[in-house]
C-alpha cells in the first residue's frame, strides 16, 4: 500500500463559517512544494440561488503575495477557468453542498480562492476551505 500521508501537508485556507459576501482565503505559501490542490466545500446555501444571486469561486496567484492575479488556463488541472479566474458557479441548489477542487501547477510561489457573492445573500451559504501541498521537495541530508 502506498503512504500519502506522508506525501502531502494541507492548510485550513477558509475557516468553516456561514459566509453571505465576498470572502478570501488565506495565502497558500507553496515554498517546499511542487503542487497545490485547492479544495472549497459548499454547503447548503440558505437563500435561493439563482444567475442573479450566486456564488462565483476563483483562483489567483501571486509572486510577492500582494499583487494578485486571475489565474489562466495553463496554470491549472482538474477544472476550467474564464478570463476572471473563476472555476465554479454555484447559482442553484443542486450547486451547493459540494466540494470544488482545482489544482494550481503555475509557476507562482503563491495562491488562494476567492468567493465572489453576486446579489443579496441574507441567510449565507456555509463554506470552508483547504489546500494541499504535495511533491515535496527533497530535504537536504
Amino acid at each position: 500500500m502506498r503512504d500519502l500521508h506522508n506525501q502531502v501537508a494541507v492548510r485550513h485556507t477558509l475557516v468553516p463559517a456561514v459566509v453571505s459576501a465576498d470572502t478570501t482565503s488565506t495565502t497558500v505559501d507553496r515554498r517546499g512544494f511542487e503542487s497545490v490542490e485547492h479544495a472549497v466545500i459548499a454547503g447548503q446555501s440558505g437563500d435561493t440561488l439563482s444567475g442573479s444571486l450566486k456564488i462565483d469561486i476563483r483562483l489567483e496567484h501571486s509572486h510577492d503575495a500582494s499583487v494578485w492575479e486571475a489565474v489562466t488556463t495553463p496554470d491549472v488541472i482538474g477544472a476550467d477557468v474564464d478570463a476572471a479566474g473563476f472555476f465554479a458557479t454555484i447559482d442553484d441548489a443542486a450547486e451547493d453542498e459540494a466540494v470544488y477542487r482545482i489544482g494550481y501547477i503555475g509557476g507562482r510561489r503563491y495562491s488562494r480562492v476567492v468567493a465572489d457573492f453576486t446579489g443579496t445573500h441574507t441567510n449565507g451559504t456555509p463554506m470552508a476551505a483547504l489546500a494541499l501541498l504535495g511533491h515535496a521537495h527533497a530535504k537536504p541530508v
